[in-house]
């Protein structure tokens, strides 16, 4: 311990000291005045016993209170760590970032939310069931991450690459994907009504049963995809990119394919009732059972397909 020194001792110290002199000397003589003859351990035990038992209870309850406080503070810092570490660009310490949230619950509980993971690197990671309201995954790499189930309410994903990446039971409105990389990505049976898919590269995707009635995606990448059983109707998909896409079922009733690429594409038993069909590629397409009533679409364009076997054509007509 350090000299004793009046003149450096901080007032606050300089307080407890003077009042535990005080205590100590008052305690010490109205224990005198009330015993002036022989003392005996029983009567310091009388005199203090509520007293000494009234501190150390006042005592142990600061120092677990101080404890609880220090701990709690230390859990922080290690949180506000781990978010800091997940926006890495090193995939070994996201990965071990994402272990150690996981861990602590903090994945789930809304502290990620808001998080700034730009140009973070979390390939491969395990974030299903997350709770990442309003994050920013801008130009993060995303390939083959686990987002089962995961809140993605707003979040932005623009620029990033998701390659692969499984989004099945997401919480997806509002979310932002624009100009990102979704080649591979898993969709299946999400509404993607309230999504921004502005300029993304869908090639390869899983998209079956997705739901984008009335949705304007003019222009997207979405080569050999599948959207088995989609609904499609009313969407504005001009120059969308649908070669050797898959779209079985789907239903496109009303919506405009003006100049899509549909070359290879699988739209047997597809609803295109009153579908816009000018100026789209329809080669080698398979409209087998594909129901054309009322599509604009050109004889021209039909002598270009695979087969119309069993399908209805425009003007009511069974093939």
């Amino acid at each position: 311990m350090g000299k004793f020194d009046l003149k450096t001792m901080n007032i606050t110290r300089l307080v407890g000291v003077i009042f535990l002199i005080l205590a100590l000397l008052f305690g010490v003589s109205g224990f005198l005045n009330q015993h002036p003859g022989r003392i005996t351990f029983s009567d310091v035990v009388e005199d203090f016993y509520a007293n000494i038992s009234a501190e150390l209870f006042s005592i142990a309850t600061t120092v677990l209170l101080i404890d609880y406080l220090n701990e709690r503070r230390e859990s922080q810092r290690r949180k506000e760590l781990l978010i800091r570490e997940l926006g890495s660009a090193s995939n070994a310490i996201t990965l071990r970032a994402v272990a150690e949230l996981k861990s602590e619950g903090w994945l789930a509980d809304g502290s990620l939310h808001a998080a700034s993971l730009v140009e973070a690197n979390l390939n491969s990671a395990v974030l299903n069931g997350a709770s990442l309201v309003g994050a920013i995954f801008e130009r993060a790499q995303l390939n083959k991450v686990d987002f089962r189930a995961a809140d993605l309410t707003g979040v932005s994903f623009e620029g990033a690459k998701l390659e692969e990446a499984d989004l099945r039971e997401a919480k997806l409105a509002d979310a932002h994907f624009a100009r990102a990389d979704l080649t591979g990505v898993k969709l299946t049976g999400q509404d993607l009504r309230q999504v921004n898919l502005f300029g993304a590269e869908i090639n390869m995707a899983n998209l079956d049963e997705v739901n984008l009635s009335e949705a304007k995606i003019n222009g997207l990448d979405m080569r050999g995809s599948s959207l088995r059983k989609a609904q499609l109707a009313n969407a504005k998909l001009h120059f969308v990119n649908l070669k050797g896409g898959t779209l079985s079922e789907a239903n496109l009733e009303k919506a405009n394919l003006n100049g899509a690429n549909l070359s290879g594409a699988y739209l047997n038993w597809t609803n295109l009732r009153g579908a816009y069909l000018f100026n789209a590629d329809l080669t080698g397409a398979d409209l087998s059972g594909a129901d054309l009533t009322g599509a604009r679409v050109t004889p021209e364009q039909l002598a270009t397909v695979k087969s119309l076997k069993n399908a209805t054509l425009p003007d009511g007509t069974k093939q």
